[in-house]
């Protein structure tokens, strides 16, 4: 095929995308128009007779079909038709214009409802394609199943803490296999060997932990396995904490020794910081210390 034929081909599929897009445009204008002269009914009866050319036109249709119903107080009619525009762009907002009172409440009411259910399952599409070895489309995905959390609202929002600890710790690991290998640096030249060797000293012994004798634990409630580890199947997880704990038996600082699982040990320090403790006393005076706990999890 010439190069004039291939960019001939190239224009008439240009030209037919573009024409497209303006079908889309142009059947949305009287649309336009009567949504602008409060004419809903009418809007709604032209709308069901359009049929969006492109997904991203049918997204413009719906927008005014939702709003059509919010303007009519037919707020579960609008509910639905809300909720697959959210289905289809988890990100989506109303925009300035649209902003009404009743249209920003419409749309958060069906937000709070719909995505949390669609933040845990961008992160289950996300872990499939870590596990096909997708790194890419992980990325892709668990970077917007936290932008996702992140414009939840409270309460909804609550119980999404571990899954974006989750999903942010398994973005990092997915952004590391995802990146490209290194070519290894050559091996140095072997040095010619010394005629005398010089002598080894053990290393300094490590200082010893502040003692923590009399420590009182109030709460220390070490947290299950998320499901994205234990779907990898039964096993046992063993690692060490540290924690330094002030006189007033508060954790100041927590950090892992030894790792129990990579997505699990993120969620091990966010429960860790909450942990409670009477301080030791010496000589009747509370004292800081140093805690080191072994983590022992099977399933």
């Amino acid at each position: 095929m010439s190069g004039t034929v291939r960019l001939t081909i190239a224009a008439l599929v240009f030209s037919a995308s573009a024409a497209v897009a303006q079908i889309a445009a142009d059947s949305l204008e009287p649309i336009r128009q009567l949504y602008a002269s409060a004419e809903y009914e009418e809007a709604l009866t032209a709308l069901n007779r359009l049929q969006a050319p492109t997904p991203g036109a049918e997204l413009e249709f719906n927008r005014y079909r939702a709003l059509c119903l919010i303007a009519l107080n037919r707020d579960s009619e609008a509910d639905r038709v809300i909720e697959s525009i959210v289905a289809a762009d988890p990100l989506y907002q109303p925009s300035a214009s649209d902003a009404s009172p009743h249209v920003r409440a419409a749309f958060s009411t069906v937000r709070q409802r719909v995505l949390p259910a669609v933040a845990r399952s961008l992160y289950i599409d996300a872990k499939a394609a870590y596990d096909r070895k997708a790194y890419a489309d992980a990325v892709q995905t668990l970077e917007k199943a936290v932008r996702v959390i992140d414009t939840i609202e409270s309460p909804a929002k609550d119980d999404l803490g571990d899954l974006r600890v989750l999903a942010s710790g398994f973005l990092d690991l997915s952004k590391a296999a995802a990146a490209p290998t290194p070519a290894a640096a050559p091996a140095p030249a072997a040095a010619p060997e010394a005629t005398a060797k010089p002598a080894i000293t053990a290393p300094p012994p490590a200082p010893a932990l502040p003692p923590n004798t009399g420590l009182v634990v109030l709460r220390q409630d070490v947290p299950p396995l998320p499901f994205s580890v234990a779907s990898l199947g039964p096993g046992v997880y063993i690692g060490v904490l540290e924690l330094q704990i002030d006189e007033s038996g508060n954790v100041t600082d927590a950090r892992i020794i030894r790792s129990v699982q990579m997505l699990y040990d993120p969620i091990l320090l966010k429960a860790a910081r909450e942990w409670k403790y009477v301080a030791p006393r010496i000589s009747g005076k509370s004292i800081a210390t140093v805690k080191r706990i072994e983590i022992v999890l099977k399933q």
